[in-house]
């Protein structure tokens, strides 16, 4: 065996620095900056991933990001429609750009941004994804999943009814530990949020009752383990309560009692809670407080929203 074999079969300990390509400068700065602004990890890295997609058109171009002028940002806005065949979520890289040169002080996309502001290019909520819910829909869900023979349906309907008292996301009451709640004020410290500042909310006296008796069953009650568990003791994952979820939709579909046409999904729980609280008179900063919106814009969509509008109307009507 030669030295060079050697060398080969032998565990390298040092540490090669890595090379800063100028595709890896725009990035490590990005990834500094939004770090900086306590960003999660996940976020970052779904950037990231977009942002690649960019910089690699960039250089297509031979150019920096820095350099390109408003007629070549409508090329890549136009390549992935085109030959990406992204659709609506071409808003996510345009969402992702605005941050991109908002962070690191660059001025060249301002001009674009504000000529597709004018002409309402990529208006934030210019696209409805899916439909909100109203309590009568949720009991159906919860019913379905409830019917259902698993060993978890009394876990996943309890979740379920959870996300509606709280309007939380799936992520955050997942990351509901017992140092988190307050089973006596039924009062529950949201630490799992998108914004990364805490929030607290709260749950029915029915719900509370249900929580109660459900954690008497659960293997593990140390202060960081969560409410919610698996068989095992261990969170319960997001992908298993949303396709949970989405069959207890599909079978509601079938038997005609959700029209076919309604996109419902576990947002819904999210969106008919802020509906149903402003419905009721809850002021919108207090919605926007409670559901842990980073804007007022966003609170001011559901204010906006068909459904809103619809119940708002008939009551006009019924006055008139």
């Amino acid at each position: 065996m030669n030295a060079n074999m050697k060398d080969l079969i032998l565990v390298n300990t040092g540490r090669s620095k890595t090379e800063i390509t100028d595709e890896n400068k725009w990035i490590v700065q990005f990834r500094e900056e939004r770090e900086f602004d306590r960003i999660k990890e996940n976020t970052i890295k779904s950037d990231i991933s977009r942002l690649k997609v960019f910089l690699a058109f960039c250089k297509k171009l031979d150019k920096e990001p820095d350099t390109l002028n408003r007629s070549e940002f409508t090329k890549f806005f136009n390549y992935l429609e085109n030959e990406r065949k992204l659709g609506n979520s071409v808003i996510q890289y345009f969402k992702l750009l605005k941050v991109f040169y908002r962070v690191l002080r660059l001025h060249n996309f301002k001009e674009f941004e504000t000529e597709c502001k004018e002409r309402r290019r990529f208006s934030k909520f210019e696209v409805k994804h899916y439909d909100s819910i109203d309590s009568k829909i949720l009991n159906e869900i919860l019913k379905a999943i409830l019917q259902h023979r698993s060993r978890s349906n009394l876990r996943d309907a309890l979740m379920i009814r959870m996300l509606w008292d709280t309007g939380c996301r799936v992520s955050e009451v997942i990351g509901i530990t017992y140092e988190d709640c307050d089973f006596k004020e039924a009062k529950f410290r949201i630490k799992n949020t998108k914004s990364s500042n805490e929030r607290f909310v709260v749950c029915s006296s029915d719900t509370l009752n249900a929580l109660k008796e459900y954690v008497k069953y659960n293997v593990n009650t140390g202060n960081s383990d969560p409410i919610f568990q698996s068989i095992r003791g261990g969170p319960v994952r997001r992908g298993w309560l949303s396709q949970v979820y989405r069959n207890a939709v599909v079978k509601l579909k079938e038997q005609g009692k959700i029209p076919k046409n309604r996109r419902v999904v576990v947002h819904s729980l999210r969106h008919g809670r802020a509906v149903e609280l402003l419905n009721k008179g809850v002021p919108i900063e207090v919605v926007k407080e409670y559901l842990g919106h980073s804007s007022i814009e966003t609170t001011l969509f559901y204010a906006h929203s068909k459904e809103r509008t619809n119940i708002l109307l008939n009551t006009i009507k019924k006055n008139l």
